[in-house]
């Protein structure tokens, strides 16, 4: 098991890979044995085999106006539906796409609209026993009036503007800004970056955002709550508190990012984009089935 200053088994980075700067959600897929990975600045999502490294082309690319694609962030694969999601950030949407999708293809659902009540969606997860999809956002509420982000749950096959079978969110959940999730028997292993920062502009980057009063903090000098892992049962529902919790300086968590279970060996990995590090937290009571 890799620890410390490790060398990765495999690379894939360059030109040819279509990756920019940023990648906000990497998934893999177990059955197909292939790696999604965004790539926001492109508005696009691209699909590699697992074994390839170095400057090399992806299999397929999902791109173009059809796609809806505008600014992706995490993805989830559900194989027993033979679909991708993913979560757009800038359109407050979650986009449903052909597992083998390529080019400039349509989802198959989309998930947007103010009955939603998502802003700034960050990350998806599905639980495809349960039909149930879980996002993580950076705020919620409407235009007029955004609040914190949170978790919501919304029927699988939803789509249009449709408003979530159940939300949680408010102070005490401890949740400001989320980022990445997962789901594994009927519980909800949810980041919460709790980065504060809110951007000046509006949604198309035109004008300054409704209610702007001024510059706001920048992201890097935010004020700053401890980010956490969270995890909550599939079946919760308003302003409650996790039912258990990662969190604390000796965890050396911060602004915590992207979230891998492996219950078979009782492991959460979890990305620190503040650190540059990968932890890896032994807790197999933490993968108790849910209610």
């Amino acid at each position: 098991m890799a620890s410390g200053n490790a060398t990765p088994a495999r690379v894939i980075l360059g030109q040819h890979t279509k990756l920019t700067r940023v990648a906000h959600g990497i998934v893999y897929d177990r059955a197909r044995d292939e790696v999604f990975a965004s790539a926001p600045l492109a508005s696009a999502i691209v699909a590699f085999k697992s074994d390839q490294r170095g400057d090399t082309p992806p299999l397929r690319v999902i791109q173009g106006p059809h796609t809806m694609v505008h600014d992706p962030w995490g993805l989830a694969v559900d194989d027993k539906h033979n679909e991708l999601l993913a979560a757009d950030f800038e359109q407050g949407a979650i986009l449903t796409f052909p597992i083998d999708g390529n080019g400039d293809v349509a989802p198959r659902r989309v998930i947007r609209g103010p009955r939603t009540q998502m802003f700034g969606v960050s990350g998806v997860a599905v639980d495809p026993e349960r039909n149930l999809i879980v996002a993580m956002t950076f705020a919620s509420g409407t235009e007029a009036s955004l609040g914190d982000g949170g978790i919501f749950i919304f029927d699988r096959k939803a789509t249009g503007n449709v408003a979530p079978i159940r939300m949680i969110a408010g102070p005490h959940t401890g949740i400001i800004s989320g980022w990445h999730v997962a789901v594994y028997e009927g519980k909800i292993y949810a980041v919460a970056s709790n980065i504060e920062y809110r951007p000046p502009y509006d949604g198309g980057g035109y004008g300054p955002r409704n209610g702007c009063k001024g510059p706001p903090f920048g992201m890097l000098t935010a004020p700053r709550h401890l980010g956490f892992v969270g995890i909550w049962n599939i079946t919760d529902n308003g302003d409650i508190p996790p039912r258990a919790i990662i969190r604390g300086s000796t965890t050396e968590l911060v602004e915590p990012g992207g979230i891998v279970l492996d219950p078979a060996d009782g492991e959460i990995f979890v990305t620190e984009p503040v650190k540059g590090a990968i932890f890896g937290f032994m807790v197999p009571e933490l993968f108790g089935r849910g209610s």
